[in-house]
């Protein structure tokens, strides 16, 4: 019968995930069922803690990882999910981001609505300002799609305050690098949707109001951020033109314009390769758009081997880079593509790229040590909204 349970349990203990198994690692019963195992584990985390010095340093750099839609039962699932890959049972296992001494939980809303989005809440946690639903880099005067409402509420960023201060600035995402996340950090719109002259959503209306679309006020912005990396080509050639990467492809602006070629003053770059011969610590600012939209899902570039560089490595990248320019740095650290995921009820593609947005925030504690400016450095983690993604036993 013992053989049996055993066969049973080792059956049991593969999940089916998306067409993804996964196994659950083997328990040691034996080893569970002794409350001297539980007492010593409490033992060893008090010993941890009591380690725990304070770091009274004043800041030099400062990172910002923001997980989109990394709500707590993303998290939840996601660690067992990380768990389960390293081949053990998944619930108790311990992520980077929980490795941290100060843990807590942030309340987020908009002034208008009480689910917030992405745009209003990037406004909150890069300008210091709660406003409405949609809207990004403005206060609250400022009313989704109305032009005018905005031009008199435009509000500053930590990327602006660091630029005053002679930092280097950053932002490294998953999802298009105009998309409501990264677009807060440096533009003002009354409508997250405007991020390209595409005459759907952003046209000759809104331009003739005064109002430009996101990607045309990054390559205007002066100073420029010195490393952007994320997605979204199609929004900065005509649509007359084809992608790069993909020439069956058309890129979007119904506005004939060339941002690129007629508006930027620095590297542009389009592939991880590309990216690699980028000489570090060089003065000039760098553009990667390394998808003609969104980048690829974590599970699709392994298995497609395309070009692209994933989460941890545009992080390290940019990392490596402002050392070698010896200058304090801010940088906004993105897992776009965790939101996309819950959005297309893809639990597996959502869950898996939470797990490399958490092995970045592994990498990169490690590279700070190995640099010896990790004490020197404030990490935080968060998240903007969570998910209709839930999961439970009995009621």
């Amino acid at each position: 019968m013992s053989i049996f349970i055993e066969l049973l349990l080792s059956i049991i203990c593969f999940i089916l995930l998306d067409n993804n198994l996964v196994s659950c690692g083997r328990v040691n019963w034996a080893v569970e069922q002794d409350p001297s195992f539980w007492r010593e584990q409490a033992r060893i985390s008090i010993e941890e803690v009591l380690k725990i010095h304070e770091n009274t340093r004043i800041a030099k750099n400062v990172i910002l990882f923001l997980g989109d839609g990394m709500g707590i039962s993303t998290v939840t699932a996601g660690r067992i999910r990380k768990g389960q890959i390293k081949g053990e049972l998944g619930e108790d296992f311990i992520t980077e981001m929980e490795q941290f001494t100060h843990l807590g939980l942030a309340k987020t809303y908009n002034i208008d609505h009480q689910t917030p989005d992405s745009a209003a809440t990037a406004t909150a946690y890069l300008c210091g300002v709660k406003a409405q639903l949609g809207t990004v880099g403005l206060d609250g005067r400022a009313k989704r799609t109305n032009c005018s409402s905005s031009l008199d509420a435009n509000v500053t960023s930590i990327i602006d305050w660091a630029q005053q201060l002679g930092n280097k600035v950053g932002i490294v995402t998953t999802a298009r690098i105009t998309h409501a996340t990264p677009a807060a950090g440096y533009a003002h719109v009354p409508e997250r949707n405007w991020e390209g002259y595409d005459s759907q959503y952003f046209g000759a209306k809104e331009s003739e109001q005064g109002c430009l679309d996101v990607a045309h006020q990054l390559v205007l912005r002066s100073p420029p951020i010195d490393i952007m990396f994320g997605g979204g080509r199609r929004l900065f050639y005509p649509n007359t033109t084809r992608d790069f990467e993909n020439s069956t492809l058309f890129n979007s602006r119904t506005d004939n314009q060339s941002l690129i070629d007629t508006y930027w003053r620095g590297h542009f770059i389009w592939n991880k390769t590309e990216m690699n011969k980028i000489k570090l610590g060089s003065s000039t600012p760098i553009l990667g758009l390394f998808g003609r939209d969104h980048m690829h899902y974590e599970t699709d570039r392994i298995i497609n081997g395309n070009d692209e560089p994933s989460l941890s490595e545009m992080t390290i990248f940019a990392i490596e880079h402002f050392l070698k320019t010896n200058q304090n740095f801010f940088l906004l650290i993105e897992g776009g593509k965790i939101d996309h995921g819950h959005h297309e009820t893809r639990p597996r593609y959502a869950l898996d790229e939470y797990v490399e947005f958490d092995n970045t925030i592994g990498k990169v504690k490690q590279l700070l040590k190995e640099k010896g400016i990790f004490d020197d450095t404030l990490l935080v983690v968060t998240a903007d909204h969570s998910h209709v993604f839930t999961f439970g036993a009995y009621s």
